[in-house]
């Protein structure tokens, strides 16, 4: 007999956290603290008496390992030095940037990051200006990570990470629907193989947020872009980082649009050769991959309702449509 039934995801108690752990990062007296959302890792907004904000991030167990986090702050730290504005971790009065926490499914990580000051983009009112003022800034942020190093290691944004490894829990999710698994292994072998028709040295490699998706920034009233969410980061093609937003324009019909403008203010701040520009067409379906991988790896702990066969539907539609123009 368990005394606790085993979890694999629980909800950590507010109170319990507003006693135990935010005490220990000296914050002034706490006016507000709740849980905002539960995804990949769980984030509660604090609020303090002197009008400062704060987000803390509780990772999931078994999802992140302390030297990854380490490496995600590291680069916090040198983009903050830099004079780039993120969403940076705070650290305890130790001096510690996590928190371990025994939680009945294991041990998990947190730490407390400054808030993103700002608002969502304006997307829908101002989409070429967004999307120029949003390719500037991830251009400045590839700028100041050029010399970016850490001691800690970190997962590569790689084939195996953004496709073979997605495949394999795709695959459990598809077994009644043969055609379309042997689809995107196809598919796969495809991308594989027009990746590498590029030479190594054609393909810049740096530090990459990961998820340029659009809605990872907040923009203030005087046109600062903060980013956060730096939870996908790790070293890998720059033309996969910048494809995100490429992918992410895709989803809602957009592409042509928000695509030309993220360009021009890429290209304001750093040279885009031809070869990184053409090959985020095929990163576009590449991140759709792992996207798939992503939701199917992770449906014991956030749930497999959403994955029904109108979002399979949908998934294949929208990777055979973009094949039909990524290949003509």
């Amino acid at each position: 007999m368990y005394k606790y039934f085993p979890a694999t995801h629980s909800i950590l108690s507010v109170g319990s956290l507003e006693k135990d752990v935010l005490p220990e990062y000296g914050l002034n007296s706490v006016i507000d603290f709740r849980l905002l959302r539960i995804g990949l890792n769980d984030t509660y907004l604090v609020k303090t008496s002197n009008g400062i904000k704060y987000i803390l991030r509780i990772y999931r167990a078994n999802w992140r390992s302390v030297c990854e986090i380490m490496y995600e702050i590291d680069v916090l730290n040198h983009l903050s030095e830099k004079g780039i504005p993120v969403s940076k971790a705070i650290p305890k009065i130790d001096g510690d940037y996590i928190r371990v926490i025994s939680a009945i499914e294991g041990v998990r990580y947190a730490v407390l990051f400054t808030f993103a000051d700002g608002n969502n983009f304006p997307w829908e009112t101002e989409p070429e200006s967004t999307a120029f003022k949003y390719g500037k800034a991830v251009g400045k942020i590839h700028n100041a990570t050029q010399d970016f190093s850490s001691h800690h290691t970190r997962f590569s944004l790689d084939l195996k990470h953004l496709v073979d490894n997605p495949l394999k829990s795709i695959d459990a999710m598809l077994s009644h629907r043969e055609d379309d698994r042997d689809y995107l292994h196809q598919l796969s072998d495809k991308l594989q193989k027009h990746i590498g028709f590029f030479q190594k040295d054609d393909l810049e490699n740096g530090f990459c947020h990961g998820d340029f998706n659009r809605g990872n920034g907040h923009i203030a009233d005087a046109g600062t872009i903060t980013f956060f969410d730096f939870d996908c980061c790790g070293w890998g093609w720059r033309a996969y980082d910048i494809a995100v937003f490429r992918w992410g324009a895709r989803l809602i019909k957009k592409e042509k649009l928000l695509w030309e403008h993220f360009v021009r203010g890429y290209t304001e701040e750093r040279i885009l050769t031809e070869a990184n520009l053409k090959v985020t067409q095929l990163f576009v379906g590449i991140r759709h991959l792992w996207l798939l991988g992503l939701h199917t790896s992770n449906g014991s702990d956030l749930g497999f309702g959403f994955m029904d066969q109108k979002y399979f539907d949908n998934a294949i539609k929208f990777l055979r449509d973009w094949e039909d123009e990524c290949f003509t």
